[in-house]
């Protein structure tokens, strides 16, 4: 996936991964929330199994293995799934995490004729929770076209 390979390039030469090591603190993350701003009705199970897709990438696994970061599971599905008996006893008990991703989904349409091309973009910012300070943010864009009528 050409977006993830984009995003793990970007977070890599950002200042907060630079000087990071495999043997740096851990650094946990817990992805919070997704935001859809675009054109498009995208549910929130959709835009989990994006994210989810980027973070489970290969140039994103390999970046959490050079840096030593992982990603954990959000509060929120992480309390349905106890109420739901879905993790067993003791699941994500050292869930201790030291900064948040958010990530906001926007979109824009050009349409030419009979072609339409839809741009995405995808904005992920992580927080230091000790801090509450935004420590990273970037930008990940993606596209695609339609060509000929709808009915073809």
């Amino acid at each position: 996936m050409a977006t993830s390979a984009e995003l793990a390039a970007k977070l890599r030469a950002s200042d907060l991964m630079l000087n990071r090591g495999s043997d740096s603190s851990k650094m946990i993350v817990a992805i919070t929330k997704t935001e859809n701003l675009t054109t498009d009705l995208i549910s929130a199970g959709e835009q989990w199994y994006i994210i989810t897709r980027i973070r489970d990438s290969l140039p994103i696994s390999v970046l959490r293995e050079q840096k030593n970061f992982v990603f954990v599971i959000p509060q929120e599905h992480l309390r349905s799934g106890r109420d739901k008996g879905n993790f067993p006893e003791g699941f994500a008990g050292s869930r201790d995490p030291t900064h948040e991703m958010t990530a906001t989904f926007r979109s824009s349409r050009r349409a030419a004729g009979l072609n339409r091309t839809d741009a995405y973009e995808c904005e992920f910012r992580l927080t230091d929770l000790s801090t509450r300070e935004l420590v990273w943010t970037n930008v990940v864009a993606f596209k695609r076209v339609a060509v000929g009528r709808s009915y073809d």
